[in-house]
This record gives structure tokens, C-alpha cells and sequence, in this order.
């Protein structure tokens, strides 16, 4: 199965063979003896490249899938004897404003784990990737899949943020006073929480919509990152900004707060949930939490509503 799959994938016998290091007449015994014991031919002739056959092209997607699926299983069962590899999946603003800020904390702490890092907005299919952890964000329900494990992290709330130039400089004593600033949007915020500007302003009792000036973003991280460099008021989540407040690269506005439903979520297989790797990272992650609210305490407006 193995020589047809390459030979296949390849159209070509000697392709196959310099990929399974054995030589094309053993890749074309093992093709016949596959057609043999099938009764079924596989292969034809078109030039000097092989043509599969109906039979053949049917099965190559699924063939495929199950060497992918069965190269996957034996890595997941490398993984959990060896522990020296971490694959974390995590939202890109997460991974820019809270874990790449501590990661080497954790890097001190584990020297004997590598980690690897991608991002995605997306929840992925933990059973049919190489992903240990994934960090993502969203209501509980969103990660409730049989054989999965996930825990809140972080829970949010909702507040406009600014350099403490750009407040002196704008005298922003009110939320009327945002009429004349320039408003940092995270649309993303809109499209997954239906949390934006307008639900702010109703929350602080600013009924009138008000006309302001604004710049878009489809994420939370740069419309933050803009806000720090005087470019206006983001909405801010209260999850990705304690290390900006805490430097005082930022400063909250007013006092009223939106709560969020849900947060940065923690999850993984429950059958994983032993390996040493994937216990010290979650342990890591719940610990950092914990000293970040510690450190930061009660958020106080810097110019109260």
C-alpha cells in the first residue's frame, strides 16, 4: 500500500522508490502484488508518466489521509515519552501583548522543553493536529468537545485606554469628551463578541451616537499598539494590557467597564494531560495569571466619568 501510495502520489515508479530508498523494480513487484491480491488493475501507461487508473484515483485521497493520520499517531506517542517538544496554537494578539512579554520566564524555568508557536483565531481540531495546547479566545461554550480539556485563563473587561500624552493633550474629563478624539476600533471585538465603541457609549450613558474620528483594526493587539503610540483611544481588554498599565505606556479612562462572556480559554486532550510538558506549561501559564492581578490590583480610572 505504502509503494502504490507513493507511486501514485508521484506518477512515477522511480520517484516512489528514491522516496521509500528501495529501487523501481521493487516499488513495480510491490504494485503488482497489491493488483493481485485486489484483482483489481491500478496502473496504466501515458507516455513516460504512470496514469492511474479509476480505481486508484478513488482511493489515493483516503490512502493519503491514513498514512497522514498514522505519521501523526506515532508523533503523538514520540511526544509523550520524549517531553521535549511543545506545540502551543495561540490568538496572534494574545501571543504579541501577554505570552511572548513572559516567555522567557518560562524558558528559564523548562530548559528541557522546545516550544513551537503558531497563532491562529481559530479553534483547531486537537485530535487530528500536532497542537499540544491551544490559547484561545471566546465564550466557554465555544471549546466544549468530547475528550478536550478547557479552562479559563483570563476573563475581560472592557474599558478605553490612551497614552497619558494624548490625554493631557485632548482634556478627555468625560465620555462626551471622546466626540473630539480619534476612536481605535477592534473589529474583530465586533465580529466575535458584538462588543464595539457604540456598546461602550450606551454602558456610560452617552446616548446620542457620537461623531468621531476613527481608525479600523482587525485586531485588539494593534489597535492597543496604536493607542500606546498617542494615535487615540482604543477599547481595551483588560486580559492584554496589564503590563502597559503597569508601565504606564498607558492610562484607563472613566469607570465604567463592559464584562465580557468568556476570555482567554486554556485547552488541550484530556489524554495529554499528563505529559509532563504540557502539565509544567499550564501550571506556568495559571501562575503568571495569578501574579499579574496580584501585581496590578483594582484598575482606577485616570479621569473619572
Amino acid at each position: 500500500m505504502r509503494a502504490f501510495e507513493a507511486a501514485a502520489r508521484h506518477r512515477s515508479l522511480s520517484k516512489a522508490a528514491e522516496e521509500l530508498s528501495v529501487t523501481p523494480a521493487a516499488i513495480h513487484h510491490q504494485v503488482k502484488a497489491l493488483e493481485v491480491l485486489l484483482g483489481v488493475p491500478l496502473f496504466g501507461r501515458s507516455g513516460n508518466s504512470l496514469k492511474l487508473t479509476g480505481a486508484a484515483e478513488a482511493s489515493l485521497p483516503t490512502l493519503e489521509g491514513a498514512f497522514d493520520l498514522l505519521a501523526l499517531a506515532i508523533e503523538k506517542m514520540r511526544q509523550h515519552t520524549s517531553g521535549g517538544v511543545l506545540s502551543l496554537a495561540v490568538c496572534p494578539s494574545f501571543a504579541m501583548k501577554w505570552l511572548v512579554p513572559r516567555l522567557q520566564r518560562f524558558r528559564n524555568d523548562f530548559t528541557g522543553i522546545e516550544l513551537r508557536i503558531s497563532t491562529t483565531t481559530d479553534f483547531p481540531d486537537l485530535a487530528s493536529t500536532e497542537v499540544d495546547v491551544v490559547v484561545a479566545y471566546g465564550p466557554e461554550e465555544r471549546f466544549r468537545y468530547p475528550g478536550v480539556v478547557a479552562e479559563r485563563l483570563l476573563g475581560d473587561e472592557v474599558f478605553p485606554v490612551c497614552s497619558p500624552k494624548y490625554v493631557k493633550q485632548n482634556e478627555l474629563g468625560s465620555p462626551e469628551a471622546l466626540a473630539g478624539a480619534v476612536l481605535l476600533h477592534d473589529d474583530q471585538a465586533l465580529a466575535e463578541q458584538g462588543i464595539d465603541w457604540n456598546s461602550w457609549f450606551v454602558a456610560a450613558g452617552v446616548q446620542s451616537l457620537i461623531e468621531a474620528q476613527s481608525i479600523r483594526f482587525d485586531s485588539i493587539g494593534l489597535a492597543i499598539n496604536a493607542a500606546i503610540a498617542g494615535q487615540g483611544v482604543a477599547l481595551a481588554r483588560s486580559s492584554l494590557i496589564a503590563d502597559d498599565l503597569a508601565s504606564g505606556q498607558l492610562v484607563p479612562l472613566f469607570n465604567q467597564r463592559l464584562t465580557v462572556n468568556g476570555g482567554y480559554f486554556v485547552a488541550h486532550l484530556e489524554s495529554i494531560a499528563d505529559q509532563p510538558k504540557v502539565a509544567a506549561f499550564r501550571e506556568w501559564l495559571f501562575a503568571e495569571a495569578s501574579l499579574e492581578r496580584a501585581a496590578i490590583g483594582p484598575i482606577r480610572a485616570f479621569a473619572a466619568a
